[in-house]
């Protein structure tokens, strides 16, 4: 493997602590200088606001090392149009982060609705984004999990509020991030590797591993987040290898590395 894509929440993280092994993984492939991005579907924080929390649990992350679905959304979006309009349903962090990316956000004839995680998500947004997917508008979404994971258990994501904008207005949205092969794909060029020699490190099944299996990656699943041996027993998605953890993972790599 000559390049690692590493889930954050249930892989890397839980909360605000880095899972065991996760530090002494990071800095093995520092060490032996094998290039990572850190991906996330959560897009209710900014990059800079993973980058300061990844850092402040000790795994010491450059910002060129992570990759969210918002990130590939605007890659997706600049790609199919330099200066696109975007009515955009997420957090200020999200907002910001299209904003420097030169994506103007209007809900006046925006060209496309782009739903993120908006854990700032009101009524009155609801009500306005509903209008123009109504009217047909194109229909965009960071991501599809229904639940993010925190220690005190899941709570509600952007695939709730998909299924309630589907009741409401009849519409589905073309989702971007994991387990689409677009977010793959992404983040393969920003790392420069093939997706030969690339390896996805995850937690769920439906979006770290099926995203590998769609994009031709090998894949580790970790069962540290929400997948339980029960469950991986009765999935459709097989991933390449299976440990408990990310010292599991450390272990492996390193022999691989040396064979």
């Amino acid at each position: 493997m000559k390049a690692f894509l590493l889930d954050i929440d249930g892989t890397t993280l839980l909360g605000p602590d880095a899972l065991p092994g996760a530090i002494d993984f990071v800095t093995w492939l520092r060490a032996e200088g094998i290039p990572h991005l850190w991906l996330t579907n959560n897009t209710s924080m900014s990059r800079g606001a993973w980058l300061a929390r990844l850092a402040a649990a000790g795994l010491d992350p450059r910002p060129e090392e992570i990759y969210t679905a918002g990130d590939a959304t605007i890659d997706h979006l600049t790609a199919l149009d330099p200066a696109p309009r975007v009515h955009l349903v997420g957090t200020e962090d999200l907002r910001r982060d299209f904003e420097r990316a030169g994506i103007a956000l209007a809900e006046d004839d925006a060209d496309m609705l782009v739903l993120g995680y908006d854990t700032e998500l009101t009524y009155d947004k609801i009500r306005r984004a509903a209008l123009p997917l109504q009217d047909g508008v194109t229909f965009l979404a960071t991501h599809p999990d229904a639940t993010c994971p925190t220690p005190a258990g899941p709570i509600p994501d952007v695939g709730s509020f998909l299924a309630m904008f589907e009741t409401a207005c009849g519409r589905t949205a073309t989702v971007i991030g994991k387990p689409e092969a677009t977010m793959a794909a992404g983040a393969l060029g920003r790392l420069g590797a093939s997706a030969a020699e690339a390896c996805m490190v995850g937690d769920r099944l439906a979006t770290d591993i099926r995203m590998a299996n769609r994009a031709g990656l090998a894949s580790c699943l970790v069962l540290t987040g929400v997948t339980t041996r029960e469950a991986l027993a009765t999935s459709e998605d097989e991933p390449t290898h299976v440990f408990d953890g990310l010292e599991d993972v450390h272990a492996w790599a390193r022999e691989v590395a040396s064979a």
